[in-house]
C-alpha cells in the first residue's frame, strides 16, 4: 500500500459525492445507494455474515462486488453500502479487498491491521457515505424547512427519516455539516 502523506478534505469528497449524484440525476430523497452502485458496474448483493461483519468489497479484475450483512437493519445495509461503494471510488487503486468487521473496518492488504493509513482510508469511506447518503444541499433544505433544534432526537429522527439512515449517522452528519456554528 502506498504511504498516504494526507488524507482527502471533506471538500473534496464533497465534490465527489456530488459530481457521482449529478451523473446519475439523483435528487431524490432517499438517495438509492444500492441504484447507484450497480450504475457504476458493481455487483450489489447480501450476504449471512457473521454479526461482526457488516460488509465487504471485492474488487476483481473485470468485476467488483459489495457484499452487505442481510442481517442488519435497512439503514445501516445503506451505509454500509456507501461506505464500501466509497472504497471503490477513493480506494481502488489501493487495495481489492476492503472488510467492515464490526466497528473496526479492516483494510486488507499486505499490512493487515489498523495502521495510520487504514484509519484515514476508514475516516474517508465513512465522509463519502456521510454525504453521498445525506448531500449537504439537500441537507440544508431539509433543517430550513423546520424550526430545527440540534438538542431535540426528534429533529434529528425526523431528519434521520427522511434521509433513510440512522439518528446516529444523521446527528453526525449534522455536527460535521458547517451548517451550524458552536
Amino acid at each position: 500500500m502506498p504511504n498516504r502523506t494526507h488524507a482527502r478534505s471533506i471538500q473534496v469528497i464533497k465534490k465527489i459525492t456530488e459530481g457521482i449524484l449529478a451523473q446519475f440525476n439523483i435528487a431524490t430523497l432517499p438517495i438509492k445507494i444500492e441504484e447507484i452502485a450497480k450504475k457504476s458496474g458493481l455487483y450489489v448483493t447480501p450476504y449471512a455474515f457473521d454479526d461482526d461483519i457488516s460488509g465487504v468489497l471485492v474488487i476483481e479484475e473485470k468485476a467488483a462486488t459489495i457484499g452487505f450483512n442481510q442481517n442488519e437493519s435497512r439503514v445501516r445495509r445503506r451505509f454500509t453500502i456507501a461506505h464500501e461503494y466509497a472504497h471503490y471510488c477513493l480506494h481502488k487503486e489501493e487495495s481489492s479487498v476492503f472488510m467492515d468487521k464490526g466497528f473496526h473496518a479492516l483494510f486488507r492488504s499486505k499490512q493487515s491491521g489498523m495502521t495510520e493509513d487504514t484509519q484515514v482510508l476508514e475516516r474517508e469511506a465513512n465522509t463519502f457515505a456521510a454525504y453521498i447518503l445525506m448531500p449537504h444541499e439537500q441537507l440544508k433544505q431539509e433543517i430550513d424547512k423546520i424550526d430545527f433544534d440540534l438538542g431535540s432526537d426528534d429533529d434529528i429522527k425526523n431528519l434521520a427519516k427522511i434521509f433513510d439512515v440512522s439518528a446516529q449517522a444523521m446527528y453526525y452528519r449534522i455536527l460535521n455539516s458547517g451548517l451550524f456554528r458552536f
